[in-house]
This record gives structure tokens, C-alpha cells and sequence, in this order.
């Protein structure tokens, strides 16, 4: 097993023992680092903007977004992106920061950790992708010289450290789902906000 594998399924644990609370504050910003770092920028995955952004009011205490995220993942699942179809079917939703946010988003509505360990495999499956396009030169820039375990290694270790950064407000995060008071809402968006807020994870940030 690599050390990418090995730091995986240290994530995997840690957000299966989280509270629903933090598994879907660990959703959102794990989905927001794809989405931000999404070079592809297909039509739907930018169409799921403003449900990521439902997500994140969930995951601070605002209960009002819990319907308009059922609507969204309702039409979702009637639209001709949910399909059994395989490869006859769109492929659209299956792009890594489009499911991120699906799974995220499922997260919050079902209050179930597991599907935040979705989001948490679809960041490395991104990060694997994003190294291929580097290394066969796709962009047209110079080929980036990175080991592809070294980067999904960073990007799992990112994992951990956002994990470790919300375990101070795991208490608040176990009753955002029941509504907080606006002033607390207000500042835990804010202090999650700025967790989303961290530059893409490099191998180099990671060493010592």
C-alpha cells in the first residue's frame, strides 16, 4: 500500500467517526478545492455553483437550504445526467469536482459520513487526472515534473489537515443540521469559508 493509500484510509476512518456536522463541513470544502481547481469547466459541473454554495449555508446551520438542495439532487435525478446507461449515457456527472458536489450534497440531506468519504476519493481521483493532463502535456504548457503519488499524497494529507482544523468545531458542527442562531452561522461560515480558502496541495508544502 503507498503512502497516499495508507493516508486515504486514515481520512476514511476519521470521517466515518465524524459527526454528520463535520462530515458535510469536510464535503464542502473538499468539493470547493475541485471545483476551484477544475480546469475542464464542463457546462454542469459549473451549473452545480450554487448547490456547493447550498451546501455550505447547511453546513453552517442555515436549515432553510435543506429544501432547495432536496429540489436540487430531486432534478438531478430526473435529469438525463442520472442514468444506468454506462457509457451510452452522459458522462457529465461523473466528472470528479461534479460528484464531489453531488456527493456532498447528499452528505448534508441524508446526514451520512459515508458519502463525504466519496467526495474525500473523488479529490484524489481529481489530483491523479489533473497529473496525467501535466504529464502528456494536454494545456499546451510544459509537462510538470511531479510523481503522481507524491501528489495525491499531498492532497490526502490536506484531507487531514482540514479534518484536524474542524475538530474544534465539532460540537457546533453536530448541531448545525437543527439550525444555529444567525450570529453563529455568520461566524462558522466564515471560519469555513476560510478553510476552503487554501491553496491547491503541493507535494513540496508537504515534506518534513
Amino acid at each position: 500500500m503507498t503512502d497516499w493509500q495508507t493516508l486515504s484510509e486514515q481520512v476514511r476512518s476519521r470521517v466515518l467517526a465524524a459527526n454528520a456536522g463535520t462530515a458535510v463541513a469536510f464535503a464542502a470544502i473538499t468539493a470547493e478545492r475541485l471545483i476551484r481547481l477544475d480546469t475542464r469547466r464542463l457546462p454542469f459541473t459549473q451549473s452545480l455553483r450554487p448547490l456547493l454554495d447550498l451546501v455550505w449555508r447547511a453546513a453552517a446551520g442555515d436549515q432553510t437550504a435543506f429544501k432547495p438542495i432536496a429540489v436540487a439532487l430531486g432534478e438531478f435525478y430526473i435529469s438525463e445526467y442520472c442514468h444506468n446507461d454506462g457509457q451510452d449515457g452522459p458522462d457529465d456527472a461523473d466528472d470528479d469536482p461534479a460528484a464531489a458536489i453531488l456527493f456532498a450534497a447528499e452528505c448534508y440531506l441524508h446526514a451520512e459520513p459515508a458519502f463525504a468519504v466519496h467526495v474525500a476519493s473523488r479529490a484524489i481521483d481529481a489530483v491523479d487526472y489533473r497529473m496525467e493532463l501535466a504529464s502528456e502535456d494536454y494545456t499546451g504548457d510544459e509537462a510538470i515534473d511531479v510523481d503522481p503519488d507524491d501528489a495525491m499524497e499531498a492532497e490526502a494529507r490536506q484531507q487531514l489537515a482540514d479534518l484536524d482544523a474542524l475538530a474544534s468545531y465539532a460540537t457546533k458542527l453536530s448541531h448545525a443540521r437543527f439550525g444555529l442562531p444567525d450570529d453563529q452561522r455568520e461566524s462558522l461560515l466564515a471560519a469555513l469559508r476560510d478553510m476552503g480558502n487554501v491553496s491547491a496541495p503541493t507535494p513540496s508544502t508537504c515534506e518534513g
